[in-house]
């Protein structure tokens, strides 16, 4: 049986909902900053990593005088958070991320890391320059 489809009978069983595509799963979460927080879980080819993504915005979006400041920030805060980094992707996009090669996940891991990930994402909009 896949990892993701494990993580699809955790997520039942804890009661949380969200929707699935192929090997990807989102979630909706509505947060002090989000009204509709997308989340998704998905693994590697080989079922031995688990990712947990919230893709936040371009990096584009960012005025050119306050970038390097935002990201400083960034670095201090992917410091300061469990489990979490703050990346930027090929495409340039904020994305933060967790992520595991524990193949047992158990329903409180699974729920640890969706809620680490949504926490970073409500941290990141506090320091987002506005």
């Amino acid at each position: 049986m896949a990892a993701i489809d494990d993580i699809e009978k955790i997520l039942k069983q804890v009661g949380i909902k969200y929707t699935r595509d192929q090997k990807v799963i989102t979630m909706r979460w509505k947060t002090d900053h989000f009204d509709d927080l997308k989340v998704k879980i998905t693994t590697n080819n080989d079922d031995s990593w688990t990712y947990v993504v919230a893709p936040f915005t371009s990096i584009s979006q960012v005025d050119e005088s306050v970038k390097s400041k935002f990201f400083y920030d960034m670095l201090k805060e992917s410091w300061k958070a469990n489990g979490v980094k703050y990346v930027i992707d090929n495409d340039d996009d904020i994305i933060v991320i967790s992520e595991t090669n524990d193949t047992d996940l158990t329903a409180q891991e699974v729920q640890t890391l969706v809620n680490h990930v949504v926490h970073a994402c409500d941290v990141l909009w506090e320091i987002y320059p506005s």
